[in-house]
């Protein structure tokens, strides 16, 4: 091979890796509850993997270092313990510790094996088989909306503004529990400042909080408004020639943001 052969082939492959998403296999950590420790490492499965052919841990070992994690948190939470809480945390350490060495090792060949192909998919191909997780590539918010508790029934509501003179639109409502929103909206709120502050709301209780924006429409516009030339951060405004906002029966009318959760003071 020349050396201009060698220098193309190099230049391709420096180009096919800055051009590929990074793979990262998520980790066990000592914040990891012991019932998902558990149950992560039983699912490995990498015997007879074409790739990956000689893992730190191997499944056999993985799967009895779990099981003994098992019997020890069982025996541990039993009425009449029998095995020590110190004993449940080393037999995590292990388990962790034979997690992530594992984790390490499949990442590196995931990695390749996505610029071996030119595609991050062959790569995260080899996690998943594997029984392992590929961290998810964070994707920005479309605009920040922030619910903290700030005393005794107390929440503050944080908007990132999304113009002069818009208005801002909050539902909330107690659910419960987080993830699931509320099946009844306590009240809709409608300020024209983007932080307010909500009290009186019952502590100990989950609340399920959105919020919605509206700019005001253009007064120079001649015609009906295109919703998609409105900003995006809010909710799009339809109006007639004479600038009366037009609202449509059984239409949902404002673009909602998801919902956050919070347990109040």
């Amino acid at each position: 091979m020349s050396y201009g052969e060698r220098f193309v082939m190099t230049f391709v492959m420096v180009t096919i890796v800055k051009n590929l998403p990074m793979i990262t296999v998520l980790l066990a950590s000592k914040k990891t509850s012991t019932s998902t420790l558990i149950k992560d490492c039983n699912l490995q499965k990498t015997a007879g993997d074409p790739l990956v052919v000689a893992p730190p841990v191997n499944d056999t070992t993985m799967k009895s270092e779990a099981a003994t994690l098992q019997t020890i948190y069982n025996e541990s939470e039993s009425p009449l313990p029998t095995a020590s809480k110190l004993q449940v945390t080393t037999q995590r350490n292990i388990c962790i510790a034979a997690y992530n060495q594992n984790a390490g090792y499949i990442q590196g060949i995931a990695r390749a094996a996505a610029v071996a192909a030119g595609d991050v998919t062959a790569g995260i191909q080899v996690v998943i088989r594997c029984g392992y997780k590929v961290k998810k590539a964070s994707v920005p918010a479309p605009r920040h909306f922030k619910v903290t508790p700030k005393g005794v029934g107390g929440v503050d509501i944080v908007t990132k503004a999304v113009g002069k003179r818009a208005s801002y639109i909050r539902e909330y409502g107690i659910t419960p529990t987080k993830g699931v929103p509320p099946t009844t909206i306590a009240e809709i709120l409608v300020s024209l400042e983007a932080d307010i502050f909500v009290n009186n709301l019952k502590s100990g209780s989950i609340y399920g909080f959105r919020e919605a924006s509206v700019l005001p429409t253009k007064r120079t516009t001649p015609n009906v408004v295109n919703p998609s030339l409105a900003k995006k951060t809010a909710t799009p405004t339809v109006a007639t020639t004479s600038h009366k906002v037009t609202f449509t029966d059984g239409a949902e009318h404002y673009t909602w943001s998801d919902w956050v959760y919070v347990i109040v003071l």
